[in-house]
């Protein structure tokens, strides 16, 4: 019996040794265990792969905008700028709509006196504020200085204006700061104003019903390097419109698309140029290019889908198309002649002359030759605007004196403008010659300059009183 069960165990040991050997065939057991070995190996590949991708990714996008001829590096990190944008976000509320409108052109109103400007019909006059390009000025001029069949009503004491149309109450034919206030929020740009279909939204909600209107969009350019300098100090003696809102595709940036340069607790006022230059997200970039552009046509402040140079190409394009296709644009360096054209293609004379206000309120700002260079590096989308926007706004004038466009309310207006055309002289930007008002030729010196801007409309009191405006105040 036991000789039998021993013999039956080690026939059973025997078995199971071949059972094992058929299964595993020729070795494959081993193979198996290879090929889990580097399937794990390579997963391992994978995700190490994905994390070091994320890290580079996120090293780049803190140096993808610097630039080799800065000398000073931002006061925060990328990730403190993403909580500040955090942060601000979270007291901000809006909703997009969309509307069919209708936007009527510079050349429109030209072919046909349908097309011109009547405060008596369904004709709004749409202000769009690019920040220090004298817009402050010539937003107070519409609301106290243009004669109209029914000028703007204002009270001392009150920010805004009521800018009725004859015979109604309630109807407007001015949206701007001074009228309907910042209701598409706080320095509204074209995205947020035309795209999103916000003005139709605000004056439909103030009239209380959905009328087909017709648009005259208008606003204001500057040569860029001023512009930017004026804006540097604005931020240096304390602004920062945190109330803007920077609306797209029917929602606000997220934190991770705009990260803010400075703690919206504490502010950024005080700051030197060399920090101004060094945050990567300072919208005043560019800013009169990302203004006048559909942001929608570049995924808005998306970055991720588009190379930075197609990016550029196609907001400096949408830029000028659209820039094109409005109803006015003056030159801040070339007031008397913005002010003539406005005149008389509205039809419309000013009680005053703009150039009464052309006043310095501000200090010269010290500027090296260096960050004069890395201005004009960080702003090279901006000046190729101004640069388009000049040769068209001297097409324009030509065609308004060649034709003879002049009205009853602006006598001599032919001649009177000739006469300020050759006051203007040459200027080089880029190494390309333009045409530009005297005014703003900055005195650079081998070393540093001071940047002078004798047009610097905008005071410190206007400055203060536009922190104030709130963005959602209601028409």
């Amino acid at each position: 019996m036991s000789s039998g069960g021993g013999s039956g165990g080690l026939m059973r040991v025997e078995n199971r040794a071949k059972s094992t050997t058929s299964l595993c065939g020729f070795g494959s057991c081993k193979w198996r265990q290879l090929l889990s070995i580097k399937a794990l190996a390579l997963l391992l590949l994978i995700i190490g792969g994905v994390v070091v991708y994320y890290l580079i990714d996120a090293q780049n996008e803190e140096s993808a905008f610097y630039s080799p001829l800065q000398s000073s590096s931002p006061r925060f990190t990328l990730a403190e700028m993403r909580e500040f944008a955090f942060k601000n976000s979270m007291s901000t509320d809006y909703k997009g709509s969309f509307y069919n409108r209708r936007n009527l052109s510079f050349n429109k109103m030209l072919e046909d006196n349908q097309y011109r400007f009547n405060v008596f019909g369904k004709d709004v006059l749409v202000f769009l504020h690019i920040q220090k390009t004298a817009g402050t000025s010539f937003e107070r001029f519409l609301v106290n200085k243009l004669n109209v069949a029914r000028p703007c009503s204002c009270r001392v004491g009150k920010k805004r204006c009521n800018c009725y149309r004859p015979h109604s109450q309630n109807e407007v034919w001015l949206f701007s700061r001074y009228s309907t206030g910042w209701v598409c929020g706080l320095h509204a740009d074209y995205t947020e104003l035309f795209v999103s279909g916000c003005v139709d939204n605000a004056l439909d909600k103030k009239e209380g019903v959905h009328t087909k209107r017709r648009y005259f969009y208008t606003t204001f350019l500057r040569d860029p390097v001023a512009r930017f300098i004026s804006e540097y100090r604005h931020v240096h003696r304390g602004a920062t419109w945190l109330a803007a809102r920077h609306m797209c595709n029917g929602r606000q940036p997220s934190p991770e698309e705009l990260p803010m340069c400075f703690d919206p607790e504490i502010g950024w006022d005080g700051l030197s140029l060399d920090e101004f230059l060094s945050c990567p997200y300072n919208l005043a970039f560019n800013r009169q290019t990302r203004m006048l552009a559909d942001l929608t046509l570049v995924n808005c402040y998306n970055t991720k889908g588009m190379d930075a140079a197609t990016r550029d190409k196609v907001m400096l394009e949408s830029a000028k198309t659209n820039l094109k296709n409005m109803a006015f644009f003056g030159i801040k360096e070339r007031m008397e002649e913005s002010q003539w054209m406005f005149e008389t293609v509205f039809q419309a004379r000013f009680a005053g002359s703009l150039n009464e206000w052309n006043k310095s309120k501000s200090h010269d700002t010290p500027v090296t030759t260096e960050q004069l260079q890395l201005i004009k590096q960080l702003n090279h989308l901006d000046i190729e605007l101004y640069k388009y926007a000049m040769k068209l706004f001297d097409r324009r004038l030509r065609k308004l004196k060649d034709d003879d466009y002049s009205h009853p309310g602006v006598k001599g207006a032919v001649k009177k403008i000739s006469a300020v055309v050759s006051l203007t002289t040459k200027r080089t930007l880029n190494g390309k010659t333009t045409t530009i008002h005297p005014t703003i030729e900055a005195k650079v010196t081998s070393n540093s300059s001071l940047y002078e801007d004798p047009d610097d409309y905008d005071s410190d009191e206007e400055d203060a009183e536009e922190e104030d405006d709130p963005a959602g105040d209601s028409v």
